[in-house]
């Protein structure tokens, strides 16, 4: 078995692992040995990475869950939130977009705004790839005729309507985008841009490399606040769109950093 194929074993049972973790709170060694047909010494290997994230605690024979269930509250309990400044966002995004570009477009409920957006743009967009793992993304633009839309696979997270994973990020390494839009939970020049959910910050790394330009929509409500893992410095992205209400000395600080900053 080559390096990379056994990497990518690893990657998938790992997440596999913690996906047993938040159905069950607790996995233990040996049933995890029997379930993946690997020893066990693999399987404490793999909690004892796990644990070293921050993801699980390891207990004897086996590990317990240290994160909530439900990290960020689901996709409909949030999709109204401030939906005026995340509708003139949207627009604002989608009016960076050229004819042909090629996109890849994160989860979220201002990120889907942006697909709204861009639907309503194109007849003068003429045809467009877009890159994405987050359904209702795909159900927005997938009807376009003119889209060519690639949907990512991997592990789906039904309460989050998307997929994560080792498949996902595996699949994103061989793509390139001209532009990404990326949503995200929290925004410090300490922590960078965070989220709640470690899973979704795996994959979004894995869109920040993919992408030649990192364009950030979020309503100001983000700001200052720190999820629990951080996709990248506040430094990688290049356009940080977000609404009046943003602090000043924040715009400020990012502008005199070089990131494009448009408020709405």
């Amino acid at each position: 078995m080559d390096n990379g194929h056994e990497a990518l074993q690893i990657q998938e049972r790992r997440s596999r692992i913690l996906e047993e973790l938040k159905r069950n709170n607790l996995v233990r060694v040996a049933e995890l040995s029997r379930q993946f047909g690997v020893s066990t010494v693999s399987i404490r290997r793999d909690l004892q990475e796990l644990e070293e994230m921050g993801l699980l605690k390891r207990i004897a024979g086996g590990a317990v869950n240290i994160l909530p269930n439900n990290l960020t509250p689901p996709l409909a309990q949030r999709v109204n939130q401030n939906i005026g400044k995340k509708e003139r966002i949207g627009k604002a995004a989608a009016s960076l977009v050229r004819p042909n570009d090629r996109l890849i477009i994160d989860s979220g409920t201002t990120t889907l705004q942006v697909a709204k957006s861009i639907a309503n743009r194109i007849d003068e967009l003429q045809s467009l790839s877009v890159i994405s793992g987050f359904l209702p993304v795909v159900r927005e633009l997938g009807r376009c005729k003119t889209v060519h839309m690639i949907l990512l696979g991997g592990i789906y997270l039904a309460e989050y309507d998307l997929v994560v994973g080792p498949q996902t990020i595996e699949q994103l390494r061989g793509l390139h985008a001209d532009k990404m839009f990326l949503g995200t939970d929290g925004l410090t020049f300490q922590q960078g841009l965070t989220t709640a959910n470690v899973l979704e910050a795996e994959v979004a790394r894995a869109m920040v490399r993919a992408a030649s330009e990192v364009i950030v929509v979020t309503d100001s409500s983000k700001i200052g606040v720190i999820g629990l893992a951080t996709i990248m410095p506040v430094e990688m992205m290049h356009v940080l769109i977000t609404d009046m209400d943003a602090p000043p000395e924040f715009v400020a600080s990012l502008q005199e950093r070089g990131v494009d900053v448009i408020l709405v």
